[in-house]
This record gives structure tokens, sequence and C-alpha cells, in this order.
């Protein structure tokens, strides 16, 4: 990963060469170079040579034209200049990221940067390769893609998922609600889950487990210190439904604790996935089991058809701040026990992050064939997020 004041290690780096390499002290910027593997270049600006960033990672340090003031030049050979190597993210498999200046999605990649497994999959940062005719290097992205009568998850495959608790005890706790990983102190989770009728307000935070039954080794438990649910959130409007809760401690990651990605946009995503411990049916005992179910996204048409406005949506379903998903062929569906569970789809950037594009709210009888559950829309609120998680 390149932090922000690795522009200093750079310099160190390319300050230790000049005194151990051969450097053309007299070349001035612009300057006609060879690197150290006899490629053609040009003496460039370090903060304005990518190569820099990927030499320095593969320990092949660039070769020094000279100095302008205490900033080295160097013999790059891009065919073209970056702005400044100052934003840029590596991720663990070599791709080449830029931050953006969008929190949420700058955390995304520092996500990326940090995840525990190198090889979950393929890369779809730029990646450098040589341009034969030009005879320089280019960057491009070369790599590609890949509840309720719900499935199986596997151990780690949603690193994300919390399980929320209730009660003076920790001992004692009931389980009631999902939540998401979103960084190294807080939970996105919905507004209704911040407290209990029975039990009170929220009081633990579970992450690492495949099963309610799993052993104490697998359960990666946290105080909630603080509780921020959305400042429009007016129960029991169904509106606004969202919530943030910071442990007291930060959270050790590893490769079954992992923090999700934020929707930052209206980016459609046709089919996703919902996850929860929550009831496998109307009625039915809680699941032991994660549980994963696909679902489809609904017209606003259709879905203010199924949820028209009612007492606790003053004008029905709102597109706006709200999503609607289901299965209209089948029972697919979130269900008691699955509220402030992350509805995710993979992210453009990597295929092994989720993107939580929504936050399990509420619906009729789940397990109904065609009925679509809503969901809080996680790209609305992204501003009061970030506001909070990355001041």
């Amino acid at each position: 990963m390149i932090h922000r004041n690795y522009y200093l290690i750079i310099l160190n780096v390319l300050i230790w060469n000049f005194y151990t390499l051969k450097c053309d002290f007299e070349a001035e910027e612009g300057s006609k170079c060879h690197d150290s593997r006899g490629k053609n270049g040009t003496c460039v600006n370090a903060c304005h040579c990518l190569s820099v960033v990927d030499d320095i990672r593969r320990r092949d340090y660039p070769s020094i034209c000279s100095f302008q003031g205490h900033t080295p030049i160097v013999c790059c050979t891009d065919c073209k200049k970056v702005r400044h190597i100052k934003n840029v993210i590596i991720d663990k498999q070599g791709g080449i990221h830029f931050r953006t200046g969008k929190k949420a999605y700058d955390g995304c990649l520092e996500h990326l940067a940090n995840l525990p497994d190198e090889g979950c999959g393929t890369t779809t940062g730029l990646v450098k390769h040589w341009h034969e005719e030009k005879q320089c290097y280019k960057y491009s992205r070369l790599g590609v893609l890949a509840a309720n009568v719900g499935r199986d998850a596997e151990r780690g495959q949603f690193p994300h998922m919390a399980l929320l608790g209730y009660g003076p005890e920790l001992s004692t706790a009931e389980w009631l609600c999902g939540g998401s990983l979103i960084s190294n102190k807080f939970v996105l989770t919905a507004g209704h889950c911040i407290s209990s009728t029975i039990f009170g307000k929220v009081r633990y935070v579970a992450m690492g487990i495949l099963k309610r039954t799993d052993p104490p080794e697998h359960w990666h438990q946290y105080k909630v210190k603080n509780i921020i649910p959305h400042p429009e959130y007016h129960p029991p409007s169904k509106y606004h439904d969202i919530a943030l809760l910071e442990t007291s401690t930060r959270v050790t990651f590893n490769q079954h604790v992992f923090p999700a990605c934020l929707n930052i946009d209206d980016f459609f995503y046709g089919s996703v996935t919902a996850t929860g411990w929550g009831a496998m049916g109307h009625r039915k005992q809680l699941a032991d089991t994660l549980q994963i179910v696909t679902l489809q996204s609904f017209y606003d048409e259709v879905c203010l058809v199924h949820y028209p406005p009612h007492r606790n949506i003053a004008t029905g379903f709102n597109s706006t701040i709200q999503l609607c998903y289901g299965d209209e062929r089948g029972s697919k569906d979130t269900c008691e026990g699955d509220s402030g569970g992350p509805l995710q789809a993979k992210p453009g950037i990597s295929t092994c992050l989720h993107t939580v594009i929504g936050v399990t709210s509420y619906g009729r009888n789940c397990g109904y064939k065609g009925q679509p559950g809503i969901y809080t829309r996680v790209s609305f609120y992204v501003p009061w997020i970030e506001s909070i998680v990355w001041p």
C-alpha cells in the first residue's frame, strides 16, 4: 500500500540509490536516459512517474538522473506522466488504484490494499505492460470481474458480517439483528436495531462466526461504545432506517473479520445477495448457519403497489432513500432476524470485496412468492456516514 507519507519513503530510497548506483548527475528533466534494464526513458520528476511506485514495490529501484532541489529526477520509462503518485494505492495483486477524495471509496481502496488473503481474486487495478510500438510502459485494466429459502454460506465468505447482541451480560446476550463492518471501529446496521423492546439497547457486536453454535474461538466480540442513529430516523416510521455502532476498541482484521465497501453512487445492481442469521421462514426458527439469498430488483411502480402510503410509510415506498428487492418467481426473501444486515454486491474494483448497497429494513410476512422487501439505500447516506466514520 502507498500511504499518504509514502513520498518520504520514496525519497529516502532514491537518495540511498543516489549513492549506491551509477547516476548521471548532469541529466536534467526532459533528457533522454536508460534505466537499469537498458530500456530508453526520459528524466522525470519522481512524483510524476508511476513506474517509481511499481519498481519500489518490486525492489527494482529506478535510476536517478539528477536532483531538483531535494526531489529526485528519475529515468522514467512510462509512456505518460501522472499528476502525482501520492494518491496511489497498490492492491495485493499488484493492481494500481488512485484515491478520488471520496472518503468511502478511498476507504474501500485501503481495505483492498490490506486484504489478509493475497489470492482471493483478480485485480481490476491498472497493470503495467510494455508497449512494443512506442517502446514504453503503459497502464491498463486487464482484470476481469469474475436468507429465506437461502443457502448456507462458507466460512470467511462474508467477513464483514456482524451479529448484534442485546442484554446486560455478554454471556447471556440475545443475538437478534445483523450488521456490516465498514471500518476498524464502525458497524452499519438498521435504525430499528439499536434497541429491543424486551432486551434494551444493543450492547455487543460479534464477528468472525459462520454459525451461532460456533465454538468460542470463532467469536470475535466487541462492546458497543456509541450508538448513532440517523438524525431523521423517527420510529415507528420506516424512513431513514439506518444507524452506526462504534465499538469500544479497534476491530482486529483477519481472514474472517474484514470490512466491506459502501456503494457511493446509484449504479444499478440487478441481482444481489442478502445475508443473515434470521428465521428460515415465517414463524420458523432462526438459522444456525449464515444464510445467503440471491434477490432481484423490483421496478419502483411495482414496489409502490406492495408498499403504498401507510401510517409507518407516509408516502409509500420512497426510491430516493430505499431499495426494493425480492424474488418475483419464488419465495426468496430476508426474514425476522435478518434486520440490519447487508444487501450486497461485488464491487468493480475487486472480486475480493463486497459492496453494501442496502441495509435490511422491513417487509411483509417473509417467504411468500413475489413479495419484495425494503432496504435502506446506502448511497443516499454516504455523506452522513463519511462525516462520522471518516471525519
